[in-house]
């Protein structure tokens, strides 16, 4: 830092010509013993440094006068012109640090809210922190503790965050929804096994949103709930969801699709029978109950949680017989929804323990799709085979037929599915996860096992929708291309489901498919005679 003798001179030498300096021959004039503003673009390169550490004097008053004014050259120019150096080296910070130690001893209320907003843009580091801690134990309030629970949170020191915010929230009479959403994301991030005995903290977290009524900002109540379902299920439940599609693959199967409908308008035939398998694995997949089951008993915790809730003695009882009663209340649940409001005191609970143990419900097999699995699995080609046909070919018509039928036998397959299936399923997981909501909120004790089950219905109802919205927009469109994804993904999705119309509509299109099959194969051979024929006249 220069003598305050010497920064005098330089700040009257940029008060007289602020107009033709630039912001970096300012920052020379006060950082630099020997500036050279005539110095080229390289000279200055090598000879000049940005500064990390401000060193401002204090002395003296003339010293104090002096550091004011290079505080707010620096908060006004210098800061704006080098952003990120300056905030990686906390500027700002130390021009407030020197202000509140100097300058303004006692700040008022306009001035601090001024000094929170300019911190509240500075990277959450050890200066920003100890300025925020400063604030909030000499005033100790509400806006305060927040701020510094956001800054802590920026930090990662999450367990500092999570109790600040918890008491601000004790200490506030209105609710603050942007600080309850930035305590449980410090929750989600925390990701403790035991936030208090027998409920961790994405559990805590999640029934925490469950309880939180009516929210203003839904889309970042739905985002920070999502992610708090993402961290709580386990990566088998996680990896099934839908895949990724990159912007460029969409846009050129969009270009394609286009061109092959116009070909259709000028009288062009498409033999192929469309299938993307990155599109069909960008639809939302359902979260099948065999999944759920299996992912239940797989965790141990909740089996615990589940005997802590239904009462550990009468549990035991039971426990010797049967080992898959959480598994058993969860069918229950799907079946009869209602059972679920009726197990509240632990009467309706061994009620409900009795009934579980004498429970002879089990899954649905899955509907075999045979032909249609192997292409879904490998492709058009696994069961076609890889072919071309002569444009000439006096039975190409009579392909195109086929293909035609199988096109329309799918398109309607899907637009039954989508009307007949998928929107009666999505209204009864919704249903079901608004019951599991209700009984959460009235449960007193173990929230972990709660938590966890509205956790999975929560992200099969979201999947329901979700695809539900996916399938529309396809159907919505008018080529085949989009069409037959959507019937890809719905004869995909059908094997779970028990309708008894599904195993004929598919067999239909099965048959379709193998008829399609043996055209093939017979135009192939035709095409393989005549090729060898060709080979044998020219041999003779």
């Amino acid at each position: 830092m220069l003598p305050t003798k010497i920064l005098k001179l330089r700040l009257s030498r940029i008060q007289k010509g602020k107009e033709h300096l630039s912001s970096q021959d300012k920052l020379m004039l006060v950082s630099m013993e020997s500036p050279d503003l005539s110095a080229n673009f390289l000279l200055r390169l090598f000879k000049m440094s940005l500064p990390k550490q401000w060193k401002f004097h204090s002395e003296t008053e003339e010293d104090v006068l002096y550091t004011r004014q290079l505080i707010q050259l620096i908060e006004n120019e210098f800061i704006p012109a080098y952003e990120f150096h300056a905030r990686k080296h906390a500027w700002y910070e130390q021009c407030l640090q020197y202000q509140l130690n100097f300058l303004v001893t006692e700040p008022n209320q306009q001035q601090i809210n001024h000094y929170l907003r300019q911190l509240d843009q500075c990277l959450d580091q050890q200066p920003k922190l100890d300025l925020l801690r400063y604030f909030y134990q000499q005033y100790l309030t509400v806006q305060h503790a927040t701020a510094l629970a956001k800054s802590y949170a920026g930090a990662a020191e999450y367990s500092k965050a999570i109790e600040l915010y918890e008491w601000a929230a004790q200490q506030s009479t209105q609710r603050n929804e942007v600080a309850f959403y930035s305590y449980i994301e410090s929750l989600i991030h925390r990701n403790q096994s035991e936030y208090k005995k027998g409920i961790s903290d994405v559990e805590h977290a999640i029934d925490l949103l469950c309880r939180f009524e009516k929210p203003i900002d839904q889309k970042s109540y739905n985002k920070i709930l999502d992610q708090s379902i993402s961290k709580l299920l386990p990566s088998a439940i996680l990896e099934s969801r839908s895949a990724e599609t990159s912007v460029f693959a969409d846009v050129g199967r969009g270009l394609n699709s286009l061109g092959k409908t116009l070909g259709g308008i000028f009288g062009a035939k498409d033999l192929n029978i469309p299938l993307s398998k990155d599109v069909i694995a960008s639809a939302p997949q359902l979260l099948s109950t065999d999944q759920i089951i299996m992912s239940l008993g797989r965790t141990a915790t909740l089996q615990q949680s589940f005997r802590r809730w239904i009462g550990e003695e009468q549990f035991q009882h039971y426990l010797n017989h049967d080992t898959r009663l959480l598994t058993k209340f969860w069918l229950e649940m799907e079946a009869d929804p209602a059972s679920i409001e009726t197990s509240s005191d632990p009467f309706s609970r061994l009620q409900l323990l009795e009934q579980l143990a004498s429970s002879t419900r089990r899954l649905g097999e899955l509907l075999d799709l045979a032909d249609i699995q192997l292409i879904l699995d490998q492709g058009t080609n696994a069961y076609f085979g890889e072919f071309r046909l002569n444009k000439q070919h006096p039975d190409r018509e009579q392909l195109f037929v086929q293909r035609e039928k199988i096109v329309d036998e799918m398109a309607q397959f899907a637009h039954w599915f989508y009307e007949h299936i998928l929107t009666v399923y999505c209204d009864q997981q919704l249903k079901l996860f608004e019951q599991i909501q209700q009984t959460l909120l009235k449960q007193p004790i173990e929230q972990a096992l709660w938590s966890a089950l509205f956790a999975y219905q929560s992200e099969r109802q979201s999947r329901a929708q979700r695809l539900m919205e996916w399938m529309q927009a396809k159907l919505e469109k008018t080529n085949d291309f989009e069409n037959l994804q959507a019937a890809w993904v719905a004869l995909r999705e059908s094997r779970s489901f028990s309708d008894n119309d599904i195993p004929s509509k598919i067999a239909t299109i099965q048959q379709e498919l193998a008829q399609y099959k043996a055209l093939l194969e017979q135009q192939k051979q035709q095409i393989d005679q005549d090729e060898l024929n060709i080979v044998h006249k020219d041999e003779e």
